[in-house]
């Protein structure tokens, strides 16, 4: 059988193997076409040399710029808009066309209104949200009345005598409204936006919480649930609207199963909760419509369907312990439910 299959397949004739033989060179040809076609044809592209070198300095050019930082391509242009100022006395306008941000002005501004004060021109490196850079640079201007300002030295280094820059200009002693008037209409104004923003962060004042009071978790609103230790603004609308969906907690432990609220905190304020004389809202089991006994958090959908089937068949509830015969209904759930179901007859 197998010698059969050998003479039966594998077995070519002349014309067959000769036919094999030109195919496979054709191949090979076909392959090589392609290179052959574009090693002799090919010319050589005009100024190819310039371009390469054009290309290499263009990605020089590119690399030194992604190395040189932001603030100091923008340093020339910010230089034109400094002027001699005093800290104690400058208004924010007047911080913000020196490139603080408007937020960062602000900040100063409350600083001073609390009593604050700057007493020499390091103390500018203080200010939450003014960058180094920008401070290293705004410290040469700064010019404190009653003291003199043009000896300091520090982390910033000495900027007295002929190798100053500033040596030998007008030193101002006053208030530095009048000088930055002066500036305005003297200079062309300038504010580079993007340098503006460049050392714009978020301040937020935090304010301890007076020492905690018992409360009634039924009656408190928002406010009085903030005054605990660990709730805030989010917690406080979260336990609200878990005691309106409830009907009212009758329970202090109730409150640990509102969504979100980490056992630890509740752990914190539980010894604050009390529960004073307020009623419980309470659901009729043969009058409430399947949709209003679904909302109940300890009823929900499932629940509220067998109630309404079963009411349904058996002429409405005799009577609450009832809820018994329905088979979602254990003693877990029904101690729950119970505080918050009636009937009435």
């Amino acid at each position: 059988m197998w010698k059969s299959f050998v003479r039966e397949y594998l077995r070519f004739s002349r014309k067959e193997r000769l036919g094999i033989l030109t195919l496979a060179l054709l191949m090979i040809l076909t392959s090589y076409i392609p290179d052959l076609v574009f090693y002799f044809q090919r010319t050589p592209v005009a100024g190819s040399d310039n371009l390469k070198a054009a290309v290499t300095a263009f990605e020089a050019r590119l690399a030194a710029a992604e190395n040189e930082p932001a603030f100091t391509r923008r340093n020339d242009a910010h230089t034109d808009s400094l002027f001699y100022f005093d800290p104690n006395t400058l208004p924010a306008s007047g911080w913000q066309q020196l490139g603080v941000s408007e937020r960062t002005a602000v900040t100063i501004g409350k600083y001073l209104a609390r009593g604050g004060y700057f007493r020499t021109p390091a103390d500018l490196g203080k200010i939450y949200g003014l960058s180094p850079a920008l401070c290293t640079q705004l410290i040469p201007y700064v010019r404190i009345a009653g003291t003199d300002n043009n000896r300091f030295s520090g982390r910033y280094g000495s900027r007295s005598g002929p190798g100053n820059k500033n040596y030998g200009r007008e030193s101002y002693y006053g208030d530095s409204n009048a000088l930055y008037e002066r500036f305005k209409k003297g200079r062309h104004y300038y504010r580079d936006s993007a340098f503006a923003s460049y050392n714009d962060t978020s301040f937020t004042r935090y304010r301890k919480k007076a020492p905690a009071a018992p409360i009634d978790i039924n009656t408190a609103d928002s406010l009085v649930w903030q005054s605990l230790p660990g709730i805030g603004a989010g917690f406080a609308r979260r336990i609200i609207a878990f005691r309106e969906r409830l009907g009212g907690f009758y329970a202090v432990e109730q409150v640990a199963e509102c969504y979100g609220l980490p056992d630890s905190t509740f752990q914190k304020i539980q010894p604050f909760l009390q529960i004073g004389s307020s009623s419980l809202k309470k659901l009729d089991l043969n009058l409430t419509d399947e949709k209003s006994l679904a909302a109940h958090p300890y009823i929900r959908y499932k629940l509220a369907r067998l109630i309404v089937q079963y009411r349904s068949s058996h002429a409405g509830f005799r009577a609450v312990s009832d809820l018994r015969n329905l088979p979602l209904v254990d003693e877990i759930i029904y101690r729950k439910i119970e505080h918050y179901i009636e009937i009435k007859y």
